[in-house]
């Protein structure tokens, strides 16, 4: 992450449960079977990334310039501290096989990758969620 990707901006709490509404739908369309795998797991790194982005925001900050993704998953961990490290670097690897699954082929990811970034983005989410209530409760309902 660049040294001035972090910009120091307020959140309030319908930002954060506009985003989290987002995530609720990327991760509920990262389950619907009749999608391709490789559709699926790009909503089930969207949904990762937008629980990403709530920490950042939270946080009262927003990423800016062009690596968005990258340098929002690198916050992570030093936003939250090491209980987000193990998530932010799964979601990492995750963002570069989206990238190719999204732009390069078909067919680079299957079923099992799709659980188990599922898997850890649900985690994540518990995580987040923990966090929020712990750090920022004045965000969530």
């Amino acid at each position: 992450m660049s040294s001035d990707a972090l910009e120091p901006l307020g959140t309030s709490r319908q930002e954060v449960g506009e985003m989290l509404e987002r995530y609720r739908t990327a991760l509920q369309d990262a389950h619907v079977s009749e999608q391709s795998v490789d559709g699926r797991y790009v909503d089930a790194y969207t949904a990762g990334f937008l629980l990403a982005k709530v920490v950042v925001r939270a946080s009262g900050y927003r990423i800016k310039g062009g690596e968005n993704h990258h340098d929002t998953l690198l916050a992570v961990p030093w936003l939250m501290g090491t209980e987000g490290q193990a998530s932010a670097d799964a979601l990492n690897a995750a963002r570069k096989r989206r990238n190719a699954a999204m732009y390069d082929a078909v067919g680079l990811v299957d079923e099992p990758d799709v659980a188990a970034l599922l898997r850890r983005v649900e985690a994540f989410d518990a995580l987040v969620r923990a966090w929020l209530s712990r750090e920022h409760p004045e965000l969530v309902e």
